[in-house]
């Protein structure tokens, strides 16, 4: 289905009886354009992880890690991972708690590579600049989408217009659009 279809069909007013059933889609593609829209971060943070996951790797096989001395810092990082995926899914349907979200994440990265004492092989920084890149074009990919919104509002309320010069249509079509 279109974008625009969509749309149109969630500009409708529903009968009685599928009001509720709209107000559910409306509220489930907005979640899912929400998941769309943080794609960028969510792929920045997976990789983030991986370099944590890499550089813990390296250190091991080079013996520079041990085991035995890092429980603590394996606890924290599988409760990072076990966190991330629990909490995620979640977050993809508010925008503003996956930010916050991803920041906490980053900050717990931080934490276990300090655990781990492989901060200096990490660079955290680097890490949320990515972040702060991936949110910037997660963000022009929101600011398109509702260009592209405002645009197809302007051109059904166009088309709403030219009904009007046809009042038997507009009878018809009136009652189904948010006027």
């Amino acid at each position: 289905m279109s974008h625009q279809l969509l749309d149109v069909i969630l500009g409708i007013t529903p009968v009685p009886g599928l009001s509720a059933a709209f107000s559910l889609l409306k509220i489930i593609v907005s979640s899912v354009q929400q998941a769309r829209e943080g794609k960028r971060q969510l792929e920045a943070l997976a990789y983030g992880v991986a370099q944590l996951l890499d550089t813990l790797n390296i250190e091991f096989r080079a013996s520079r890690l041990f085991e035995s001395a890092s429980v603590k810092p394996f606890q924290d990082l599988h409760s990072l991972l076990e966190d991330i995926q629990s909490d995620l899914p979640q977050a993809l349907f508010a925008q503003d708690s996956l930010i916050s979200d991803i920041e906490a994440f980053y900050r717990r990265i931080g934490t276990v590579a300090s655990g781990f004492q492989i901060s200096a092989l990490l660079n955290i920084q680097r890490m949320l600049s990515n972040d702060g890149r991936a949110r910037s074009q997660d963000l022009e990919g929101v600011n398109a989408r509702l260009r592209i919104m405002e645009l197809n509002q302007m051109q059904l309320w166009r088309t709403v217009g030219s009904f009007v010069v046809n009042p038997g249509l507009a009878m018809y079509v009136l009652p189904y659009l948010k006027v």
